[in-house]
């Protein structure tokens, strides 16, 4: 379903839904003022009968409306399942920012030189990159599990590339078409990536084998 096709399928929806509140409003107000100038004819007691009957017919009139009401919002997540399910998506950079130096938990100082590391938080275990970000104001040493909170361990990269200058950049999982993003983008959890690009050699494999086991 292209753009455009899921604007005339809303459109219809709700042209529909408004054709039927219209008809309905219209046929309360009547039976309404009918019902009203046989009471008044009648002398009946507003309070005790006049008052209930009109809120027994707008009770009546309800129930077809809640029904279309509800038949109108499902056509519309139907119509915007289908969008969702045919448009593509890309990455699209979101943030990037220069590198100064990369390095992990165990180093009291950070080195000067491009490195790489993986350090723990206390007892949870739980994984990060450390990493030094130029600012105007100087280097600020950063965390990637503090600076990026909503980014798993697991969707963060390294590439080692020897033309570019050392920098990270965030990704955001996005449809192609702007205009979609803006109708879906509010009704999904929006993925994310975060990639490290560092001078070559700066990924170090250190293999320990425990001889005595």
């Amino acid at each position: 379903m292209s753009y455009e096709n899921y604007i005339e399928a809303v459109n219809v929806a709700e042209k529909h839904f408004q054709t039927w509140v219209v008809s309905l409003s219209i046929g309360f107000i009547i039976i309404a003022i009918a019902f009203l100038c046989i009471a008044i004819s009648s002398k009946m007691p507003f309070f005790k009968i006049t008052l209930n009957v009109l809120v027994f017919i707008f009770a009546v009139f309800m129930v077809p409306y809640c029904l279309h009401y509800a038949h109108y919002m499902i056509e519309k997540i139907e119509a915007r399942n289908t969008l969702a399910t045919s448009q593509s998506k890309e990455w699209q950079v979101k943030e990037k920012g220069d590198l100064a130096s990369l390095g992990n938990t165990t180093d009291t100082v950070m080195s000067g030189v491009f490195f790489l590391g993986i350090g723990k938080v206390s007892s949870n275990q739980e994984r990060y990159y450390a990493f030094a970000k130029k600012t105007e104001h100087g280097i600020q040493i950063k965390r990637t599990d503090e600076a990026f909170e909503d980014i798993l361990f697991s969707d963060i990269y390294i590439q080692e590339k020897a033309a570019e200058s050392p920098h990270y950049v965030l990704e955001v999982d996005r449809y192609k078409d702007k205009r979609v993003e803006k109708v879906l983008g509010s009704y999904r959890n929006e993925k994310r990536r975060l990639t490290f690009i560092v001078p070559e050699k700066t990924i170090k494999q250190d293999f320990q084998v425990d001889a005595t086991k």
